[in-house]
């Protein structure tokens, strides 16, 4: 596995937005899926607040994306999103994706802590940031759903 990440660019794009969390939603476009809003609503909401959005790639094949930047109104950084395509979940994935995208905020933005945002009933998901050393912060995020609020505390 060499799991790295690539801007967003017109070449990739298209693959990037019909990239799907669930193979039921292979021949549907929609804003949000069950656990996460589509990439193409990341993508969008970046351009309006400058976020960094990035393909999640293994070799030259694409199995994810992430994004990430700083919240003004809650004047933090966030990962808006780590998602994998359902054909690439379960394998091995989830915490090195996770560790790029951390990384790649520490470098970026010199930050200390890092928050993100997960539905409750993302098992798996919720599982995978604990073991990276996220710690829930009691805090409800309400969007088109209540979500949990998580920091990880970065050690210099």
């Amino acid at each position: 596995m060499t799991l790295h990440l690539r801007p967003v660019t017109e070449e990739n794009f298209w693959s990037i937005i019909n990239l799907k969390s669930e193979r039921e939603q292979e021949k549907t476009f929609q804003i949000f899926e069950r656990f996460v809003a589509s990439n193409c609503f990341f993508i969008a909401i970046s351009s309006v607040n400058g976020w960094t959005n990035r393909g999640i790639y293994d070799g030259d094949t694409l199995v994810g994306f992430a994004t990430h930047g700083y919240d003004k109104g809650n004047k933090r950084y966030e990962i808006g999103s780590v998602m994998l395509g359902h054909e690439f979940q379960g394998k091995g994935y989830g915490k090195s994706a996770i560790q790029l995208v951390v990384e790649e905020m520490i470098e970026q933005y010199n930050c200390d802590e890092i928050y993100l945002t997960v539905i409750p009933e993302n098992e798996s998901a919720i599982g995978a940031y604990k073991k990276m050393g996220f710690e829930r912060t009691g805090e409800i995020f309400t969007a088109s759903h209540d979500e949990h609020v998580y920091k990880l505390n970065i050690i210099k």
